[in-house]
């Protein structure tokens, strides 16, 4: 459809979606996705719209107010805002962009996760992979291609994941990295992982260092990581074998049955046996 909004060019386009009410219950799903040429003195002023508006900018620049924020918005960057709040977004130049009004289960996580990480406006060196995403929805739009609720949740998904990375090299980026590699080498050996000092070591930060970025990181401590970790080890094992629970216990880093038997029903609020009993009822 043609924009017949004031300060939007002729040839701009876009298209409204509605989906269904197991995407609404369970997936990311656009409501409205378009290609904009906005013209100079574009001023758009909500108190709300119910969703979120994921923009990438081709080129000019855009001012955006929200939340207390002032922000501008140029070529090769990208903007998130949450138009459940009042915002604004206008131009005395204009600017072009791809957008996609969307809401979903997931939609308010991933803006909160990629407002810590970087911010509502920010350039990421996978601009592309947003662009592709983004632009792959609104191809099946103005392609008038059949259109899959699940196909068009992967790709916002795939755009919000990309937007969710450090934007840019830098030393957030570097630290987020040092703390992947932790989280690797947890998992990768529950029940005999490295004491804290030694993780933190591994990736070269002092214990102290390493513990806060790891929270800012995961929202939990080291410590709580590694015991989740275990967990959700001995989780399985209940589950999937026939192992003791002393054998389990063993499997999942403690000295005695008892350790693990009180570690279990304090953070999965029942007995490993109780647990096993309830998974073959």
């Amino acid at each position: 459809m043609r924009s017949l909004e004031p300060h939007v060019a002729a040839s701009s386009e876009y298209y409204n979606f509605s989906p269904g009410t197991l995407a609404r219950e369970y997936l990311l799903y656009v409501l409205c996705v378009g290609e904009f040429r906005y013209e100079a003195g574009y001023d758009l002023r909500r108190a709300s719209f119910d969703s979120f508006l994921l923009e990438v900018i081709l080129d000019g620049t855009v001012n955006i107010e929200t939340e207390g924020e002032t922000l501008s918005a140029h070529a090769g960057q990208v903007v998130l805002i949450d138009c459940n709040k009042p915002h604004r977004y206008h131009s005395d130049v204009g600017w072009r962009a791809l957008w996609a009004h969307f809401d979903g289960a997931a939609a308010r996580g991933y803006f909160q996760l990629i407002l810590r990480q970087n911010g509502r406006v920010f350039s990421t060196h996978r601009q592309r992979e947003v662009f592709d995403a983004l632009g792959g929805i609104y191809d099946m739009f103005r392609r008038q291609q059949p259109l899959s609720e699940p196909q068009i949740a992967l790709r916002l998904t795939q755009a919000l994941t990309a937007m969710a990375e450090p934007a840019a090299p830098g030393p957030l980026r570097d630290r987020y990295g040092l703390i992947d590699q932790a989280v690797a080498v947890i998992n990768r050996s529950v029940g005999h992982e490295p004491s804290v000092a030694q993780l933190a070591g591994q990736v070269g930060l002092s214990t102290y260092h390493f513990i806060r970025v790891f929270r800012d990181a995961m929202g939990m401590t080291p410590r709580q990581y590694v015991i989740a970790a275990r967990m959700n080890h001995a989780r399985y094992l209940l589950k999937a074998t026939a192992l003791s629970v002393a054998e389990i216990g063993a499997q999942a880093g403690y000295a005695s049955e008892s350790m693990f038997s009180a570690a279990f029903k304090r953070t999965q609020g029942m007995t490993p046996s109780d647990y096993r009993a309830q998974q073959h009822a």
